[in-house]
């Protein structure tokens, strides 16, 4: 750093304004934990360029607790036949910064290229944050770049137990090929697995999360399937769902009875080849064909308060750059302010026409809620929801057919709720209230409010109401 004596700190000299040695250096004098949350706002790259500046910044990107390894730009910059050479040189640099790191990791990302799946390289590097730097969130990626699509070559050459330390409570593996599953030998420290464009037979697939027994999410895309027999999701602790694969299945089983979020992208399995036991989760198969529309089922009411946030961010980022159809079934309480906004968010996420909306109404006794704090009693507590003229979720959604289930004709919330479906532009064939499975006095109030729903002012001509 420079100085011109003859202008002051404030004064620009040609295109640049300089200040003093001594008010450049302040920063320096800042306290350690400022100076590394400073660091943290920069490139793992960039951090561990600041270690020349002076021996007061020497080790303080060391005790970084996220680093990100990123070998992408020398890929996208380097020429074919000197790319290998300088693979090589960045790889050496990050197994230096790998060694020179003190303490532990919150989480580490490394995109790589393919060849270092083969030498070994990436097996070392996941056994130095694993079990010496104890990361807790650890995503590979295998970044093929201008090398093309990646095949069986990439297949993870990795030791057995790999993923196993059990301060290792988040996976994400992106562009490998699954071959051999010992690297997850007794993975019961996994809480969240991501899958993403991955390569694999159904046989190894299935060993991979009978290993991972107390995951709590998973997310499976699936480039290719590799099947002689079915697809086995099979977990007590899951409470996460999220599922694509363009290749045939056979047959599919998801066994989660905790499963309060299942997101089918795209599969291809018969009807009646797909098997799900997941009670607290409502299924829609009135679209399903072989190649199944996208589905969604959401049980909002379900979900413990600390976690709605939590899974709404997942389903957020999920939904970016992909437009959906299929159709949508969530389990919800509309007494609730926040659910009512959560399943606002997840609608207006969706991106195209609806092809079936599913709404089963969780109406316990109100009372004992109020008390709770949870909810309110004739709207009052929703304000612009339901008292302007706005509509629900927006002027955009679509939807074919809304279906809802367990609708109380006692409940005002509810009655309102279905009305804004109504009088509003938004379904564009049918509305159908199930009354069928009430006892007789449930069933006849049920059926009044329904008929009330019917002389409604309609928002679209076409719109039919019944009872199912």
């Amino acid at each position: 750093m420079t100085t011109q004596s003859s202008s002051s700190p404030s004064e620009p000299s040609g295109n640049t304004v300089q200040y003093p040695v001594e008010q450049a250096a302040e920063i320096s004098h800042l306290p350690d934990h400022l100076l590394e949350k400073i660091l943290e706002e920069l490139s793992t790259q960039e951090a561990v360029k600041t270690s020349v500046l002076s021996t007061r910044w020497e080790n303080l990107w060391k005790r970084r607790m996220h680093l990100c390894l990123d070998m992408r730009k020398i890929m996208e910059t380097t020429p074919t036949e000197h790319l290998r050479s300088a693979s090589v040189r960045f790889a050496e640099s990050i197994t230096k910064t790998l060694s020179n790191h003190l303490g532990r990791l919150e989480s580490c990302t490394i995109r790589h290229t393919p060849s270092l799946c083969r030498d070994g390289t990436l097996g070392r590097w996941i056994q130095t944050v694993t079990s010496e730097k104890q990361t807790k969130e650890l995503t590979l990626v295998n970044y093929t770049g201008c090398l093309g699509h990646f095949d069986g070559h990439n297949s993870l050459q990795l030791p057995p137990s790999a993923f196993s330390y059990p301060s290792l409570t988040s996976l994400s593996l992106t562009r490998y090929s699954l071959i051999g599953t010992h690297a997850f030998n007794n993975c019961c420290n996994l809480k969240t697995l991501k899958l993403l464009n991955i390569i694999a037979y159904v046989s190894d697939l299935n060993s991979v999360l009978a290993a991972c027994s107390s995951l709590e999410v998973l997310i499976l895309h699936i480039t290719s399937l590799r099947t002689c027999g079915g697809l086995k999701i099979e977990n007590k602790n899951l409470e996460v769902l999220q599922i694509s694969c363009p290749s045939k299945i056979h047959t599919m089983i998801v066994n989660a009875t905790h499963l309060e979020i299942l997101d089918m992208r795209y599969i291809y399995c018969r009807r009646h080849s797909f098997i799900l036991v997941a009670p607290k989760v409502r299924f829609n198969r009135n679209y399903w064909v072989a190649r199944s529309f996208p589905h969604l089922s959401f049980n909002i009411s379900s979900l413990a308060e600390e976690k709605k946030s939590i899974w709404l961010e997942l389903l957020v980022s999920q939904f970016h750059n992909m437009k959906r159809a299929g159709s949508l079934s969530v389990n919800i309480d509309v007494r609730n302010t926040k659910e009512v906004e959560i399943l606002k968010e997840v609608i207006l996420l969706w991106g195209e026409e609806m092809k079936e909306l599913e709404i089963v109404f969780k109406n316990d006794d109100a009372a004992s809620r109020e008390e709770e704090g949870e909810c309110s009693t004739n709207g009052r507590a929703y304000g612009n929801l339901w008292d302007d003229e706005k509509p629900f979720p927006d002027a955009y959604f679509y939807v074919s057919t809304v279906r809802m289930y367990n609708f109380s004709g006692s409940s005002e919330e509810e009655f309102a709720f279905a009305s804004r479906f109504v009088t509003q532009d938004t379904v564009m064939d049918k509305l159908m209230i199930e009354t069928s499975t009430y006892p007789p006095t449930k069933k006849f109030i049920t059926e009044a409010k329904v008929a009330m729903l019917m002389e409604l002012p309609r928002g679209n001509d076409d719109l039919t109401i019944e009872c199912f």
